[in-house]
């Protein structure tokens, strides 16, 4: 096989993963408005196709460096191992399409729940008989640290931490970190709960830049690496048989 190119464009960063075979040879955050594309194909010159999610814009510009090889654009309209069951299909978020689809190429026709933890907390389903549900979007760690900063007067701005999390707090920021953070894990596991009794034997996918905050917190759940993203994207390209 050749290789391939995986582009994925989230709402603060831009990421590319090059494949040879099943494996990853190169990963990194790059500028769309840069020639950094024009650079990657110059020095994987192999690269013949590749595939492109985004939903923080920047496809075109993306798209004026790959004018050599053949690129698909994932969204709702794209060939999909699972049915789409979403409303409004026309806007729902090509990272949610790969990340189920990521579930999928690992756990096929199973009840599969994939939660991704990053700008903002998603939630989508991939039901035993392969058909996808949307479901509920909440802000993530970033944003609600964000949101406490910028709507109130004191409140500093600050980060999540990995030490233990207490309910009886010293400082402003033990209790801004324990009030997010601590609010995101049990929403995390309420819903959670609430999809297990709804659909059986039902695998958990953890994903996303910050679900190393939650790692040891759950169980039963999968912790999705950094390249679940790619790997479904990777997984959609192939399904698509771009030659």
């Amino acid at each position: 096989m050749n290789e391939v190119l995986t582009i994925d464009i989230g709402n603060t960063k831009a990421k590319y993963a090059v494949f040879h075979d099943k494996n990853i040879v190169e990963s990194h955050v790059f500028n769309p408005l840069s020639d950094d594309l024009t650079l990657l194909l110059q020095r994987y010159p192999i690269i013949n196709k590749g595939i492109i999610s985004s939903v923080g814009g920047k496809i075109s510009e993306c798209l004026a460096q790959l004018k050599s090889i053949k690129m698909l654009v994932l969204s709702n309209e794209t060939k999909l191992p699972f049915t789409l069951t979403y409303k409004e299909k026309s806007k729902i978020g090509a990272d949610r399409l790969a990340l189920v689809a990521a579930a999928f190429a690992e756990k096929p026709h199973q009840n599969s729940l994939i939660i991704d933890i990053g700008t903002c907390i998603t939630y989508d389903i991939l039901t035993d008989d392969d058909h996808h549900l949307g479901g509920p979007i909440s802000p993530g760690m970033q944003l609600r640290f964000k949101a406490m900063h910028e709507h109130t007067a004191l409140l500093p701005l600050c980060e999540p931490t990995t030490d233990e999390l207490k309910i009886v707090c010293d400082d402003t920021i033990e209790c801004l970190q324990s009030g997010v953070q601590l609010g995101v894990l049990h929403e995390i596991k309420e819903f959670i709960e609430l999809y297990s009794l709804k659909f059986n034997n039902l695998n958990v996918f953890i994903s996303g830049g910050d679900n190393i905050f939650l790692q040891n917190k759950l169980k039963s759940c999968t912790f999705a690496s950094s390249n679940f993203m790619f790997n479904g994207l990777k997984f959609i390209l192939e399904y698509n048989d771009i030659q």
